[in-house]
């Protein structure tokens, strides 16, 4: 890790990137989240380090809601350390007190080269302990990290723990990071057809890439991003045509984006837009 200036200014550019996609409700979270860059022998697997602290001292607890990306996090919470699967229904996580939790969020496809050649499907909608993966004490590692007094000493003791457990880079996960860059940035990206003109690969062989790496179906990661998108939307207060954009997220009407959107959420998009 570099200085406390250094530091700063990788959360500034990193948060202003990513900060909110998931994140159900941002406008009423009772939390603050620090982003931060892994070191450069780490990059080809990890998208950024999470850190959440919070302090509801004389409030009641409160449920963050998440619709999660199809990555693999790792998370040190106290008593709750694991590895986290890619969990396809919405996720929520109980904040009370006072606490803090650091956690790797890994490129998508970028767990897999640690996993021992399993699928990372194993994973998903559930979870492992680091003594499943690393073959290391969860307890021990858990309290050297949370007990250093700063996010550079949280981070700096996982990282060293990994860079001794670096595994050889893995050209797909560059190739996956590529595809699923591509269907956030074109939201005109609805169906897996849509992908496969240049890749250079059968759409078989794309499903069993993201089924062994990611853990989910491409099919599944475009749906997911473009729902973030229509909560996104949601979420800026803005007036929404909601059966044009039912249309270009690539559902067949507006009855049939509602449905799917409050199965997710739990709420229909023009009541989860008032809520907010």
């Amino acid at each position: 890790m570099g200085s406390g200036e250094e530091i700063n200014q990788l959360q500034q550019e990193t948060h202003k990137d990513l900060a909110g996609r998931g994140i159900l409700y941002p406008t009423s979270r009772k939390f603050q989240v620090a982003r931060y860059e892994p070191c450069a022998e780490l990059r080809p697997f990890i998208r950024h380090y999470w850190i959440i602290e919070w302090d509801l001292t004389g409030e009641p607890p409160y449920k963050q809601e998440v619709l999660q990306n199809p990555v693999i996090n790792l998370v040190f919470e106290k008593d709750q350390t694991g590895i986290f699967g890619v969990e396809r229904k919405k996720s929520h996580h109980m904040l009370e007190g006072i606490g803090h939790v650091l956690g790797v969020h890994f490129l998508p496809g970028g767990f897999y080269p640690f996993f021992g050649g399993r699928s990372v499907s194993d994973l998903t909608d559930t979870s492992a302990s680091l003594e499943d993966v690393f073959g290391c004490s969860t307890a021990e590692l858990e309290l050297e990290v949370l007990s250093q007094p700063d996010h550079s000493g949280r981070i700096g003791v996982f990282e060293r723990f990994l860079l001794e457990r670096l595994p050889a880079a893995d050209d797909n996960v560059a190739s996956i990071c590529a595809i699923i860059d591509r269907i956030i940035a074109e939201h005109q990206v609805t169906k897996v057809e849509h992908l496969m003109d240049g890749l250079g690969m059968s759409k078989r062989t794309l499903q069993r890439l993201f089924s062994q790496y990611v853990g989910v179906s491409p099919k599944w990661v475009i749906q997911r991003y473009r729902m973030l998108e229509a909560a996104e939307l949601a979420a800026a207060g803005n007036e929404i045509d909601w059966p044009s954009l039912a249309v270009e997220l690539g559902f067949f009407d507006q009855a049939h984006f509602i449905k799917a959107f409050k199965a997710l959420v739990g709420l229909s998009p023009d009541s989860y837009a008032r809520r907010l």
